[in-house]
């Protein structure tokens, strides 16, 4: 187990349906019944069937549920095209990246804050990543990060922090999840 490193940033990686979200509402639920406070957003993919059509942004500070990125989307004001078949809603983006930025004046050292996920938007500095500068900018004063990402995209969020940020990497779907990451983090 990880007790003695005591991580302020968590990075989950792992492919599409590995479960990158599913950890991050664990950790959520987690740091919630510890007294944290939690801000952010978390990606919840929807399935028709067994076939990915689109993420809903979850709000957990408020429970709120916003239609983010979906699949064939109709030609609507405020949806704009992603990457292939897949149109974002430029609002709900503009939504969760306001809410990181108020989540980086709040942070304390009962605050988490949650940027699901850090992915082809954010590599190339759009969609939460202002956001998410603002949290890391934050971090110096206390909190803790928890950036779900696939993990081809660890090492630009590795980019992000400075050397001395103690951050800790791990596999959503490794079966000995909960075993390393113990008490480490939350």
């Amino acid at each position: 187990m990880l007790f003695e490193l005591k991580p302020q940033v968590l990075i989950i990686h792992g492919p599409i349906g590995s479960g990158k979200s599913k950890r991050a509402e664990q950790i959520v639920d987690r740091a919630r019944a510890k007294g944290y406070k939690v801000h952010g957003v978390i990606s919840r993919r929807v399935l028709q069937g067994r076939e990915t059509i689109g993420y809903d942004a979850y709000f957990p500070n408020t429970g709120e549920t916003i239609p983010m990125v979906y699949k064939n989307k109709p030609n609507e004001e405020g949806w704009e095209t992603l990457r292939g078949p897949f149109k974002y809603n430029t609002r709900t983006f503009e939504k969760a990246t306001d809410d990181l930025v108020d989540a980086a004046h709040l942070m304390d050292d009962r605050t988490l804050v949650v940027a699901d996920e850090y992915g082809h938007l954010e590599a190339r500095g759009f969609g939460l990543y202002p956001g998410i500068l603002k949290v890391v900018e934050a971090l110096p004063g206390g909190g803790k990060l928890l950036i779900p990402c696939r993990s081809d995209k660890v090492d630009n969020v590795l980019e992000l922090f400075a050397s001395d940020t103690k951050v800790l990497i791990m596999e959503a779907n490794q079966p000995d999840f909960w075993n390393c990451l113990g008490d480490s983090f939350i």
